[in-house]
């Protein structure tokens, strides 16, 4: 419901947070040259949103699985699974790559 129509869900790694890098999800409605939408080879959406990703993005995500998760205190998308991760904080935003 989120994403209906033209909008979509854009999925970027940025630094910071705990770990080294986050991940930052947002609402958007214009595809860049350089992006990527979620296919079988790049993530697996569990969420049922049409979910966009930045090549710069993608190294540290491809093979993720992306998914809305509801709980008592939030709800939210959220990278539940990426191979290119070898840690994560506990909040499940913030994570550190594999070297």
């Amino acid at each position: 419901e989120i994403a209906e129509g033209s909008e979509f869900l854009r999925l970027q790694v940025e630094g910071g947070g705990c770990s080294g890098f986050q991940y930052k999800f947002s609402l958007d409605t214009v595809i860049n040259p350089d992006d990527r939408q979620g296919q079988r080879d790049i993530l697996v959406i569990r969420c049922g949103a049409r979910v966009v990703v930045d090549v710069d993005s993608l190294a540290f995500v491809k093979g993720s699985m992306v998914d809305f998760s509801q709980e008592l205190i939030r709800s939210s998308f959220q990278v539940v699974s990426n191979p290119q991760a070898e840690k994560g904080c506990s909040c499940g935003t913030s994570f550190s790559i594999k070297i």
